[in-house]
């Protein structure tokens, strides 16, 4: 009985090991004053396989990221729960409720979960860079990204 009530437990830990409980996720954001970035992906999709494979294992940008945003990695396609403010549901369905539906996605949150900025598509290491320059530097409440150099 004490078996099962172990195997029980394990099994059980594991099903919740999954889930993405993104308002967690914002405390964190407001204590150490950073953006929450929302990166949305899906398995067998070129674009996403090389958005990962060189635009964000560049040095670069992972610096960048660690330094100046909560990153928050979403594989439409694993199993597991996302939670968010009224929103608990599928991985998919979560990137439905935020209204993407083409990938990859970044989404970029500020401390009030409100989403500051978004950019869909594939985006190169230089152009991402810029990106997240333009988000770090607050620069999205005074202009356009266009306008940002």
């Amino acid at each position: 009985m004490i078996k099962f009530f172990i195997l029980l437990v394990f099994i059980i830990s594991i099903s919740y090991a999954d889930n993405i409980k993104i308002d967690t996720i914002f405390g964190e954001a407001k204590k150490s004053y950073k953006h929450v970035l929302i990166f949305l992906h899906k398995p067998n999709c070129g674009y996403c396989e090389r958005m990962i494979d060189f635009t964000l294992e560049s040095e670069k940008i992972d610096l960048k990221i660690k330094k100046d945003f909560i990153f928050v990695d979403i594989n439409i396609a694993d199993v597991g729960e996302v939670s968010f403010n009224n929103f608990k549901g599928s991985r998919r369905d979560f990137a439905k409720f935020l209204g993407y539906d083409f990938y990859p996605s970044t989404i970029f949150m500020n401390k009030d979960k409100k989403i500051v900025y978004s950019q869909p598509g594939y985006q190169d290491e230089n152009k991402y860079f810029k990106i997240l320059s333009y988000i770090s530097s607050h620069s999205y409440e005074e202009m356009g990204i266009e306008d940002f150099k």
